[in-house]
C-alpha cells in the first residue's frame, strides 16, 4: 500500500527567454527527464496547465515579462499550487533574489547557469518532490483504508471523548464520523454497546491493552459481533478498532447447532456410537455405547478404541476394531458375524454392527465411527428357536428330526467300532385315562416327570426323544452285550414304574418297552424303527408292564437272564449270601495263621453255590459292588471278635476290579475299619493280576492309597496273568499266591515244577511273603515245605467252612 507506484518520467518546463539556459539544463538532465521550454508568460501559463510539470525554472527578468505576476499565476493554477519553482536570477541582482525569496520560491540559480550545480539543484527538488507525492499518497492511501477498510477506527481522549473516526456514512454505530467528534463513548457508541465494554476501555486507558469479542446492537435492534481491539497511544489518546466477526460468529453457532443436534442424534440412538480420530483414538462415545461397553466418556476418551470395544470372536480369540480396517481401506467394514463384546467388568455381549471412515475436505480419513447394538437376546432366541426346532416343546426331550439325526450317526459309529446299538420304543400303559379323568394338564406334568425319570436313568451318551403323546423312544450307542440292552430296557420300565407325586396325589403308571438291536435285527433306521415298534405291539399283546425284544430267540436268552439276575437280588435281600473261610496254615508247626473269606449263595432249595457260578452274573448286574462290601464288613466283624479271643491271625478278602475301579472305595473301606474296629494290619486284600494289569497308573495310585491305610496286599492266583513280572517292581505288594493250577500239577509236570520254583525263589529274592493255594495232598506240601514255602492253603489243611465251624476249629 505505502510502496512507490510505477514512476513516469519527470518533466521540467524552463520559462526564459534565453536558449542557452534551456541547454544547460537538458545538458544537467540528460536522460533523466523530460525539458519543456517556453519563452513567453501566455505560452509560459498555458504549456504549465498542459504539462504539469514537476518542477518549474522561472527567469524573473525576462524582458517583457512580469516574473513575479507569472509565479502567482502559476501558484494560482491548483494542480501546481504545490510544483517547486527555482527562480533564475541575474549574476549580481540581489534585489531579484529577494524578490524571489518574498514569492516563496523554492530556490534560485544565479546566471550563467552552472550544469553542475543546476543537476545539483533541480535532482533535489525532484527528491523532494517525489517524497512529498509519496507522503501525499499514503496519506491518501491511509485515508481511503480507514474510510474504506472494513473495520471501525476511532480515537478517543483521556475523558473518552471522540477524536475521530473512519464512519464517515455512520454505518456502525448509526452516527457519521463528523457527528461522533467531541461525544461521550457511551453517546457516540450507544448505551447498550458501551455497557458492554465500559471495564475494557477503563482497563485500556490505565495501561492495559485489550482483544476481546463483545455483542452489540445497531439503532435499528439489529444485533451484530466485533472484535474490539483496544491500545493506549501517547498522550492519553486510545485507539479502538472493531471488525465485524457476525458472519464467523454465525457460522460457530450454526457449527454449535449442527454439533448440538448431532450429539443429541446421537445420544438419542439406540445403537451404540463410538467415534476415533485418525489414530483411532477414542473422541467420542454416546450413552449406549456407554452402557454397552462399560466404559463412561471421560475415562474413554484418547483411549485406544480396542481397548473400549474390546472384541472376541466365539472361541475367544481377540478381534481388532473394524475402525482400524475403515482407516486403512476407507471402506464401511463389517463386525465378524460371530463377534462378542467383552465389557469393562469381563461380561460379554453378543454384538453386530459395522465401521465407516469419515472423510474431510480434502478427500482424506481424519478419523472413524463404529455403529453396534447389543444382539445377545436376539441371538438367544435364534437359540431358542432352533432348540425348538429340534426338541419336544413340552419335555425339553430331542424330537424325532434330532433323534433321527442322531441315530443316523451312532449306525456309522457302530459300523465302524463292530458294536451293538439299541433302540427303544417305551409307551406309557393306559395314559390316556389320566388325561381323561384328571384332564391334560396333569397328564402333561406326569410326561415331564417320566421324562426326567427316563433322563436321569441313561448312560451318557443315550438319547430319550419324545415322539408325542406318551410315547418315547430311547436310542442307546456303544452296548457291549444283548444283556446289557436287556438290563436297560428293565431298569427304565422300573423307574417308571416307581410311584410319581404331583402335590397330595400319588399317580402309578407302567409302561411297555420295545426293543430293537443293530446288526442283529437290522442294520437299517427305518427298519430299526418298525422292529422296536414291532417289539412294543408284542410286549402290549403279552399285557403290558413288559418288555420285549424282536427276536425270539434273543428273548428266550434274556428271559433265562432275567430270571436267574431276580433270584439273585431276592437272595441279597433276604440274606442268603453266606460268608465262609478257608484256613491257612503254617507247616512248620500246623498253626492257623490266617484265613480267607470266601462268598456262598445259598437258594431258595437249600443249595449251596460257590462263586464261579454266580460272580460273573453279579458283575454284569453291578451287584458285585453291594456284595462285595458285605464279605469284607463280615470279615472285618469276625475277625475282630477272633482277635479280642487271642488269635493272631490275617484275615483276607478278595477284591473285584469293579471294586478297585468304583469311586469311594479307599474311604468305604477306612470307614468299614473303623466301624467294626478292626486293626488294620490284620486285613489282607487279594486281587487278581488281571486287576492289576488294566490300568497301571489308576492302580498304582489305588494301591497306595489302600498301604497308607496299613492293610496288606496279596497277589492272587499268581503266575496265570500278562503281567506277572513287570508290576512286581512297582506295586507295593505283600504277598503272592501260588496258583492252584500249578500246585496241582507241580508233581506230575515238569514245567508246573519249574513255575512253582520260579515263583519261590523269586518271591525269596524281593523279600515278599509266599502262600501256596489248592493243595490237597501231604505229597504237595512236603515238596513245597522242602522249597520253602511255610503257609499253605487247600483241602488238605481244610476246607471253606462257615464262621460257626471256623470259631470251632480257633478255641
Amino acid at each position: 500500500m505505502f510502496n512507490e507506484r510505477l514512476r513516469e518520467p519527470e518533466r521540467i518546463l524552463i520559462i526564459d527567454d534565453s536558449p542557452s539556459n534551456a541547454r544547460v539544463v537538458a545538458e544537467a538532465l540528460r536522460g533523466q527527464a523530460e525539458v519543456h521550454h517556453a519563452s513567453g508568460e501566455r505560452a509560459a501559463l498555458g504549456m504549465a496547465g498542459i504539462l504539469k510539470p514537476d518542477l518549474i525554472l522561472l527567469d524573473i527578468a525576462v524582458p517583457g515579462m512580469d516574473g513575479g505576476a507569472v509565479y502567482h499565476a502559476l501558484k494560482a493554477m491548483p494542480p501546481l499550487r504545490d510544483v517547486p519553482i527555482i527562480c533564475i536570477t541575474g549574476k549580481d541582482a540581489d534585489d531579484e533574489q529577494l524578490q524571489a525569496l518574498g514569492m516563496d520560491g523554492a530556490d534560485f540559480l544565479r546566471q550563467p547557469l552552472s550544469v553542475q550545480e543546476t543537476r545539483a539543484r533541480i535532482q533535489t527538488h525532484l527528491t523532494l518532490r517525489r517524497k512529498a507525492r509519496l507522503l501525499e499518497r499514503a496519506a491518501q492511501d491511509m485515508s481511503d483504508m480507514r474510510r474504506y477498510f472494513p473495520v471501525f477506527i476511532a480515537y478517543w481522549n483521556a475523558d473518552l471523548r471522540n477524536i475521530s473516526c473512519n464512519d464517515a456514512e455512520g454505518c456502525w454505530f448509526g452516527l457519521p464520523a463528523a457527528d461522533m467528534v467531541g461525544l461521550h463513548a457511551r453517546d457516540a457508541l450507544g448505551a447498550d454497546n458501551y455497557r458492554a465494554m465500559a471495564d475494557s476501555l477503563r482497563q485500556a486507558l490505565a495501561g492495559s491493552d485489550a482483544l476481546f469479542e463483545s455483542r452489540f446492537s445497531r439503532p435499528d435492534g439489529e444485533a451484530w459481533y466485533g472484535r474490539v481491539a483496544l491500545i493506549r497511544r501517547a498522550e492519553n489518546v486510545l485507539m479502538m478498532s472493531i471488525s465485524d466477526v457476525t458472519d464467523d460468529k454465525r457460522t460457530q453457532h450454526a457449527l454449535f447447532d449442527e454439533k448440538e443436534r448431532a450429539r443429541v442424534t446421537l445420544n438419542a440412538l439406540a445403537d451404540a456410537v463410538i467415534a476415533t480420530d485418525d489414530d483411532g483414538r477414542v473422541t467420542f462415545l454416546n450413552p449406549i455405547a456407554e452402557s454397552l461397553t462399560g466404559w463412561q466418556f471421560d475415562d474413554a476418551l484418547n483411549q485406544p478404541v480396542d481397548k473400549i470395544l474390546l472384541l472376541r470372536n466365539s472361541q475367544g480369540r481377540a478381534l481388532p476394531s473394524p475402525t482400524h480396517l475403515a482407516l486403512a481401506e476407507r471402506r464401511t467394514v463389517g463386525m465378524a458375524l460371530d463377534c462378542e463384546l467383552q465389557q469393562r467388568d469381563g461380561g460379554l455381549l453378543a454384538v453386530v454392527g459395522r465401521a465407516a471412515p469419515v472423510m474431510d475436505h480434502a478427500g482424506r480419513p481424519g478419523g472413524a465411527v463404529v455403529v453396534f447394538h447389543d444382539v445377545s437376546e436376539a441371538r438367544a432366541m435364534a437359540v431358542r428357536m432352533t432348540h425348538l426346532a429340534y426338541h419336544d416343546a413340552l419335555t425339553n426331550l430331542p424330537n424325532r428330526i434330532l433323534l433321527q439325526d442322531r441315530l443316523l450317526q451312532a449306525l456309522q459309529q457302530a459300523e465302524q467300532s463292530g458294536e451293538r446299538l439299541g433302540l427303544l420304543m417305551l409307551d406309557l400303559d393306559h395314559f390316556q385315562l389320566i388325561n381323561d379323568s384328571m384332564g391334560h394338564a396333569v397328564g402333561d406334568q406326569l410326561l415331564q416327570l417320566v421324562a426326567l425319570r427316563l433322563q436321569q436313568g441313561l448312560r451318557p451318551g443315550d438319547t430319550v426323544s419324545r415322539q408325542g403323546g406318551d410315547e418315547f423312544i430311547i436310542l442307546m450307542p456303544g452296548l457291549g452285550s444283548i444283556e446289557q440292552a436287556g438290563m436297560l430296557s428293565e431298569k427304565l420300565r422300573r423307574l417308571v414304574a416307581e410311584p410319581f407325586q404331583l402335590g397330595e396325589s400319588r399317580y402309578d403308571l407302567s409302561a411297555s418297552v420295545g426293543v430293537s438291536l443293530y446288526p442283529d435285527d437290522s442294520r437299517d433306521a427305518d427298519e430299526l424303527y418298525r422292529h422296536a415298534d414291532a417289539a412294543l405291539y408284542h410286549a402290549k399283546q403279552q399285557g403290558r408292564n413288559h418288555c420285549s425284544f424282536f427276536s425270539g430267540e434273543i428273548e428266550e436268552a434274556l428271559l433265562t437272564r432275567q430270571a436267574l439276575e431276580r433270584h439273585f437280588r431276592v437272595g441279597a435281600e433276604q440274606e442268603s449270601f453266606l460268608v465262609y473261610y478257608q484256613p491257612k496254615v503254617d507247616v512248620e508247626d500246623l498253626s492257623t495263621v490266617g484265613v480267607e473269606a470266601l462268598m456262598r449263595w445259598r437258594k431258595e432249595d437249600g443249595a449251596i453255590l460257590a462263586p464261579a457260578e454266580f460272580i460273573p452274573l453279579a458283575e454284569k448286574t453291578g451287584l458285585i459292588l453291594p456284595l462285595g462290601q458285605l464279605v469284607l464288613r463280615q470279615a472285618c466283624l469276625d475277625g475282630k471278635r477272633w482277635h479280642d479271643a487271642g488269635c493272631d491271625l490275617h484275615v483276607a478278602v478278595n477284591v473285584s476290579a469293579m471294586q478297585i475301579a468304583a469311586a469311594g472305595f479307599c474311604e468305604q473301606l477306612r470307614a468299614t475299619l473303623k466301624e467294626t474296629g478292626m486293626a488294620p494290619d490284620r486285613l489282607q486284600l487279594e486281587l487278581t493280576e488281571s486287576v492289576l494289569a488294566r490300568d497301571v497308573e489308576l492302580t498304582m495310585a489305588m494301591l497306595s492309597e489302600l498301604k497308607s491305610l496299613g492293610v496288606s496286599i496279596a497277589i492272587d492266583d499268581f503266575g496265570t496273568g500278562y503281567s506277572s513280572l513287570s508290576y512286581l517292581k512297582s506295586f507295593p505288594i505283600d504277598v503272592l499266591k501260588i496258583d492252584q493250577s500249578f500246585v496241582r500239577d507241580m508233581l506230575s509236570d515238569s514245567s508246573s515244577g519249574a513255575i512253582v520254583a520260579a515263583i519261590v525263589r523269586m518271591a525269596q529274592a524281593m523279600g515278599l511273603s509266599l502262600v501256596a493255594e489248592g493243595v490237597e495232598s501231604a505229597e504237595q506240601a512236603h515238596a513245597l515245605a522242602r522249597q520253602g514255602v511255610r503257609i499253605m492253603q487247600g483241602f488238605y489243611y481244610g476246607k471253606p467252612m462257615p464262621v460257626e465251624e471256623m470259631d470251632r476249629r480257633l478255641s
